[in-house]
């Protein structure tokens, strides 16, 4: 089933993606930064979208499928052939930049680089600080989805409410937010600081999110009991008055920029669903969307090579205004090229995959022919 909205909001979340990464790229003039910072962490959240979106329709696809053990091998297969292919080009494609920007040939690079290359290619780059954004730029997003993938046969069979859903969201974010408070305040060796932003149980209460909106808008299901409004209102206190009182004696915690966030998507896979507004769900939205995976593993390399070529100006800048304008003509030819590159990735590579894998889906869930011996006449009754 094919839900128009999903697909624009994941082309809204592709669109944020690459705003964030263009802002990192310097593409405006540090002179009028401020503005831009501003709209940076909001846009930062394009990731957190993807998240919500995932798991909302992971569930989805879930409940209209087999549950058990076969259930799973079908689900992880069925993942595996969606991610895996056009990944796999992508680490043969960085590869090949990384030891262009490193003046190395391209063996001595994959030679020093080999544990790096393999924790992609077995998709598990997610579990360590030094793999998860060592090869693809962006990829440890699909190595936490990757890991949530793990969890999902067994969420879907212990989930089965909105109050269970809001019931593991509430715990998830307690869990996370005191594991990392926990890991920022002791020292680790080898642990990378950004790790604690990027892992599973930092990102676990947003996938919670996309569950709750599935009851919300698949279920129809608003019952939560007085106890689960009770424990998710007092973990958000808890989360909101540790913040500030870290604050105040100076002991760092983690920001909750991207939960919060979360709820707001929430609210809006709700609105759009009932109420689809065409300005956010139309034909360009949904376009990108649907080749939104291939815009994710391809922009990275756009924005590398277009850095090259482009000018510092498009227009002269003078002003915060013209800062403006200047950043976005910039973005707008990123976007511009990044959906042809992602077209091309498209067709040649993710559709022909999804093509293969349904194929080998439905030969698969077609019943076997009963085969019976006739040779045999002794009497059932016999």
């Amino acid at each position: 089933m094919k839900l128009a909205y999903i697909d624009a909001l994941r082309g809204l979340a592709i669109l944020s993606v690459i705003w964030f990464h263009c802002h990192l790229y310097h593409f405006s003039d540090t002179t009028f930064y401020s503005l831009m910072d501003t709209l940076g962490s909001p846009a930062a959240m394009g990731v957190q979208l993807f998240y919500v979106l995932s798991a909302f329709t992971l569930f989805l696809s879930q409940q209209k499928r087999n549950t058990g053990e076969t259930g799973a091998t079908s689900f992880f297969r069925r993942r595996y052939v969606r991610i895996a292919p056009l990944y796999y080009v992508a680490i043969i494609y960085y590869i090949c930049q990384l030891a262009y920007t490193q003046h190395l040939s391209v063996t001595t690079f994959v030679e020093r680089n080999t544990t790096n290359i393999l924790a992609n290619v077995f998709l598990i780059h997610g579990l360590n600080s030094v793999w998860i954004n060592s090869i693809i730029p962006g990829g440890w997003s699909v190595g936490v989805e990757v890991l949530f993938y793990a969890l999902v046969p067994y969420l879907f069979t212990r989930i089965t409410s909105l109050n269970r859903a809001v019931l593991f969201t509430s715990c998830a974010l307690l869990f996370g937010f005191c594991l990392t408070a926990l890991l920022i305040n002791i020292s680790i060796p080898g642990l990378q600081a950004n790790y604690l932003y990027y892992y599973l149980p930092f990102q676990l209460p947003v996938f919670g999110c996309g569950i709750i909106a599935y009851f919300l808008i698949v279920r129809n299901d608003y019952r939560i009991k007085p106890y689960t409004g009770i424990i998710a209102l007092s973990v958000l206190a808890f989360v909101v008055v540790s913040k500030q009182l870290g604050h105040h004696i100076g002991l760092e915690l983690p920001h909750t920029l991207h939960f919060y966030g979360s709820i707001g998507f929430i609210l809006l896979l709700v609105g759009l669903a009932k109420r689809p507004v065409w300005l956010l769900v139309n034909r360009a939205t949904e376009y990108v969307g649907k080749v939104s995976y291939s815009a994710y593993l391809t922009h990275f390399g756009v924005l590398f090579w277009m850095n090259q070529v482009m000018p510092r100006e498009f227009i002269p800048v003078e002003n915060l205004t013209t800062n403006v304008i200047n950043f976005h003509l910039k973005f707008l030819l990123i976007v511009l090229v990044t959906v042809c590159v992602s077209t091309i990735t498209y067709q040649l590579i993710e559709k022909p995959a999804l093509q293969l894998g349904k194929r080998r889906q439905r030969k698969q869930e077609t019943p076997q022919p009963v085969l019976i011996d006739h040779t045999d006449t002794t009497s059932v009754a016999a």
